[in-house]
């Protein structure tokens, strides 16, 4: 039996993944269900006869059918009393027992008859102790018997600190910059004699992709839309609950995220927008071509607020472009080039893109935990490790 953890999952607003270290080296576990793809879409999809966890979820999420309800977005809940109904159920679901079924669906990610009853799970540095209590019960209703949290920008930070070796880091401070699908966090992060700590933090638990994608089919899609048919209220009848079109809105944010993936790589992509009818009986059956200076435009507003709070940060602590060593870019969302470059040419600190947004606070997490003794049975001593982590 192994005597630490070894485990780590990044229990993520929009995707979720989960690692391994085994004998120095960290594997990404990729999704048996997904071929290709080391995150699951933190998605769960409840019917009559089966619950659903995924891609397959994230396919049925807002659409109407009486016997199935779809949840998304759920830690942006964690730690409050609201709940999710399932009315064909009768009964609501909290986010706990939702980020359960997530956690769940990871276990079956480790291929074998291997045992998962530890792990460490990361949390935004933002979360307070109801929230980060929620996530410990969400890993022991998953049937993990130990749970170690481990703040997001500490883990991103320890992936980054194994991939240049952490007898190479010198004393000193850096941000990290977390851009996920559903959430944005920035923290500043000290390394001094080998110890590593979350010296400040902003965030913003609305704030992510999944937002850009929402801009672009408000702001660029529908419009179109109204410009070319007949609706009197199509936005209200699209984001209401039992609008008529409520479904057709996720379908147009599912292809506005694929539009806004293909933007980082060329200058221009196609929506297509069709399955429906006007208030005329017409078919809506068209193209809405979206430029990347179009994207750039509609997004700089949410950019820049993620900017402000850096700058809340550097205020605060009396810091200066010339005291940081970079800006670690982590989280989907940082792959937008855009982003990028806006956070480089405003605050004129480099922006280190050097480790693996998507799986980086997973990887992280697995290192701490290759540090973290098992506590299930007696008699575990815990390993050395060349970082240490200092709680704050």
């Amino acid at each position: 039996m192994e005597n630490t953890i070894n485990f780590g999952i990044d229990l993520g607003t929009t995707n979720s993944a989960i690692t391994k270290f085994i004998k120095g080296e960290v594997v990404v576990y990729n999704n048996p269900l997904d071929f290709g793809r080391a995150t699951l879409p933190s998605v769960v999809c409840y019917q009559k006869d089966k619950i659903t966890v995924g891609s397959k979820a994230k396919e049925m999420f807002g659409k109407q059918k009486k016997d199935t309800s779809s949840f998304a977005f759920f830690k942006r809940k964690m730690g409050t009393s609201e709940s999710f109904p399932i009315k064909f159920l009768n009964k609501s679901i909290t986010p706990i027992e939702l980020s359960a079924q997530v956690l769940k669906e990871l276990k079956t990610f480790v291929i074998g008859n291997e045992k998962i009853d530890a792990t460490v799970i990361t949390v935004p540095a933002s979360f307070d102790l109801i929230q980060s209590n929620a996530t410990k019960e969400a890993g022991y209703q998953a049937g993990f018997k130990q749970v170690i949290l481990l703040q997001e920008p500490i883990a991103a930070s320890l992936a980054y600190a194994n991939m240049r070796k952490s007898n190479e880091l010198t004393d000193g401070q850096w941000l990290v910059y977390d851009f996920g699908g559903g959430t944005f966090d920035v923290a500043l992060i000290r390394i001094k004699d080998g110890e590593m700590k979350v010296i400040d933090h902003e965030g913003d638990n609305f704030l992510g992709g999944a937002d850009f994608d929402q801009l672009i089919v408000e702001k660029l899609i529908v419009p179109k839309i109204e410009d070319k048919y007949s609706f009197s209220n199509l936005i209200e009848e699209m984001k209401s609950a039992d609008g008529k079109y409520l479904s057709k809105y996720y379908v147009l944010m599912s292809r506005a995220e694929e539009a806004k993936v293909r933007l980082s790589a060329i200058t221009s992509a196609e929506v297509v927008v069709d399955g429906f009818q006007d208030e005329k009986a017409h078919d809506v059956d068209f193209e809405v071509v979206i430029t990347r200076s179009e994207f750039n435009e509609l997004i700089k507003p949410s950019v820049d607020r993620t900017i402000e709070m850096i700058k809340t940060i550097l205020t605060r602590n009396t810091l200066g472009p010339k005291d940081l060593q970079f800006i670690l870019m982590v989280g989907g969302t940082t792959y937008v080039p855009f982003v990028r470059q806006r956070v480089e040419e405003i605050l004129q600190i480099p922006a280190n893109c050097e480790i693996d947004p998507t799986t980086a606070v997973a990887i992280g997490a697995a290192y701490y935990a290759a540090t973290k003794p098992k506590n299930i049975d007696d008699g575990i001593v815990k390993e050395d490790y060349a970082i240490t982590i200092k709680d704050s």
